[in-house]
């Protein structure tokens, strides 16, 4: 890549710069991956960019029988293979792919195989843990990977009490980064309270613009769950701040004692809410 191109690229808006405090051009490294996947340029040298020098390698794995890129991405989270599912993920979203689509592609796919092997036994919740830990390093590292908007919406979130899934809420998190918004994770088993505390602050700088809630797992009384889950989304309604629940345990909250809530059953499609909320605030 020459430096004309580049400075081609800058004149015409395509790629954003910053100036350093000497009038030299600047381009932040998350603009950098952006321009890279949205022109699905090769990368050659992705340490340049603090990314792994092994980012393509071919993992010691043979994946060439396996059907489709999500079977091969099962296959090295099955084995353990940190490195090469890293390799793996890596690749797609810099060949473009948005978070929610990994997320409701490769991801949900293997966890949704993956989450069944408990029942073989102990080597079966080994692999489940080990695979859990390898995907939240992994999409921690994907979220850093999207450029950060300082002006853009605030959001905040988390699983509800009782739902100790980690992956839900971080994935939720990364989506809404990837989409501009300041994100704030409040992680698993997170109860209404919390929700409240964070949410209803007579802090402007605080108060967030929009609050989702993942709901998986049910631990504890649903009744209760229920109960305060309709007094906060009344709350929030009378507040005028958008709350948005997903999950796949949704359909046990008495979503009919609610105001008019949204509710999305995959990544891709509260992807596409946020960005027509987004358009619609703008």
């Amino acid at each position: 890549m020459s430096e004309s191109s580049l400075k081609r690229w800058t004149d015409r808006g395509l790629l954003q710069v910053s100036r350093t405090a000497g009038g030299h051009r600047r381009i932040d490294r998350n603009e950098a991956i952006r321009f890279v996947r949205a022109r699905k340029m090769p990368l050659v040298r992705p340490e340049v960019l603090g990314l792994p020098g092994s980012v393509a390698t071919t993992p010691e794995i043979d994946l060439t029988t396996l059907e489709n890129p999500d079977e091969a991405f099962l296959e090295l989270m099955r084995r353990g293979h940190d490195l090469g599912a890293r390799n793996h993920l890596f690749q797609r979203f810099l060949d473009g792919e948005t978070i929610a689509a990994l997320a409701d592609g490769p991801i949900r796919e293997s966890f949704d195989r993956i989450g069944e092997l408990w029942h073989h036994g102990p080597e079966g919740i080994l692999i489940e843990h080990r695979a859990t830990e390898i995907c939240v390093s992994l999409v921690i590292e994907l979220a850093k990977m999207v450029r950060n908007d300082e002006t853009g919406p605030r959001a905040i979130g988390g699983a509800i009490s009782g739902d100790d899934y980690k992956l839900p809420p971080l994935l939720t998190t990364a989506v809404l980064q990837e989409h501009g918004f300041r994100a704030v994770n409040l992680g698993p088993n997170t109860p209404i309270e919390v929700f409240e505390l964070a949410c209803f602050t007579d802090d402007p700088e605080q108060r967030p613009d929009f609050v989702w809630m993942s709901v998986n797992d049910f631990h504890t009384d649903a009744r209760e769950v229920n109960s305060r889950l309709v007094e906060f989304a009344r709350r929030c309604a009378d507040e005028d701040l958008t709350l948005v629940i997903g999950g796949r345990a949704v359909a046990e909250i008495e979503l009919d004692r609610m105001p008019s809530v949204p509710v999305h059953g995959s990544m891709t499609e509260f992807s596409t809410f946020i960005e027509r909320w987004k358009a619609a605030r703008d």
